[in-house]
């Protein structure tokens, strides 16, 4: 693997009270981000949510109807897309078919009329990056989905722009190949310095490889934090909703004690919570079974129920627990706990630590929020 010193470092991206309108829907609403130089930023949701046209407001294919945008402290809110300077890449790869690997490379430089000895000069050296020197003599229709989508990356990157833009990459592709590539695509990040801006509505694509995420709804950013901010510290209901799977239960705190809305149980709480409607989010992966008549430790929150499902997934079980109210917890044990072995049928406790729950005090969310039930 050839690995050339970075041709160039990131630059910051400053998104500043951007608004998009179409009609009467406002697919942005008022959104301001920062992008350090140098960062994985992934702008991540649900379709809709606003995602792709905030990478399309800082391409330059998008206008915004209000707001600008920084690139490097330059003000790039009137600037054509092919002046701004940015590598992109999409998910449908846009390779000329009638051109081998090389020309398609070589297409932005040409463009920019670079000196033909740096025209190659760069070219090998992109396609050494992304691996793919040996097929610069094929045409596209002879690679495969992973090495077209590679070659694309090489294309936004040979002329070495300080921030590149990825609208769903790696949508198109195949799980086992999009985990690879999922790989690759951080070891560009970590190689070349440049400033990532990364779309996606793969919540596992988000928290792998991202250094931040921005999570939009509607038209605006819920929260924005590293991938373990988000999933362990989620600011409100939807984040935990949309990253990952949580088991979600609403009700009141009163005296530090939660009450379960549904069936009136008291479930204890980390910390001081203030008194007044609230939600409890837990993690599968916090939830311990336990088979009667094991004891529950002290100072654990239990619930009993029947083992609905048990799904294996290689080196882990889901659980699915059914509680005498009809609702569900979800447990996600290793694949070597006896615990996750018991047949759908059977009697168990579902447990937890207090401090492996996150109590969560946004009513706006709590209300929108549907009966208490995992989301995955």
């Amino acid at each position: 693997m050839t690995s050339p010193t970075p041709p160039s470092t990131g630059a910051s991206v400053r998104l500043n009270r951007v608004t998009k309108r179409y009609g009467g829907l406002r697919a942005l609403d008022d959104v301001t981000l920062h992008i350090e130089a140098g960062e994985f930023m992934t702008l991540l949701g649900a379709s809709g949510s606003g995602k792709s046209t905030l990478l399309n407001i800082i391409a330059g294919f998008t206008k915004a109807d209000s707001g600008t945008v920084e690139v490097g402290g330059r003000d790039l809110t009137g600037v054509p897309p092919h002046k701004r300077g940015l590598g992109m890449v999409f998910q449908q790869y846009a390779l000329f078919p009638h051109m081998t690997v090389f020309e398609n490379v070589a297409f932005p430089l040409r463009r920019r009329r670079v000196p033909k000895d740096e025209l190659v000069k760069r070219v090998r050296e992109a396609l050494d990056i992304v691996e793919l020197g040996h097929l610069r003599s094929r045409m596209p229709a002879q690679l495969s989905g992973g090495q077209q989508q590679r070659v694309a990356f090489a294309r936004a990157i040979v002329f070495h722009p300080q921030v590149l833009l990825m609208d769903e990459p790696l949508a198109a592709l195949d799980k086992r190949l999009r985990e690879q590539l999922q790989i690759e695509i951080k070891r560009l990040h970590r190689e070349l310095g440049i400033t990532f801006v990364f779309v996606t509505h793969d919540q596992q694509e988000a928290l792998a490889m991202s250094d931040r995420i921005a999570l939009l709804r509607d038209g605006r950013i819920v929260q924005v934090g590293t991938p373990d901010e988000l999933y362990e510290r989620p600011a409100e209901l939807y984040a935990a909703e949309f990253l990952g799977e949580s088991n979600i239960f609403r009700g009141t705190v009163r005296g530090g004690v939660f009450t379960d809305g549904a069936s009136g149980a008291g479930l204890k709480v980390a910390g001081a919570p203030a008194d007044g409607p609230a939600a409890i989010v837990l993690r599968p992966e916090k939830v311990r079974i336990l088979l009667p008549p094991d004891e529950v430790p002290p100072g654990h929150n239990a619930l009993s129920g029947v083992v609905r499902e048990l799904i294996y997934l290689g080196g882990e079980r889901r659980v699915e627990v059914g509680l005498a109210d009809g609702r569900r917890v979800i447990a996600r044990l290793r694949s070597d706990d006896p615990h996750g072995h018991v047949p759908p049928g059977t009697s168990v406790i579902a447990c937890w630590r207090p401090e492996d729950a996150l109590v969560l005090r946004n009513g706006s969310a709590a209300a929108a929020a549907p009966d208490p039930q995992p989301v995955g």
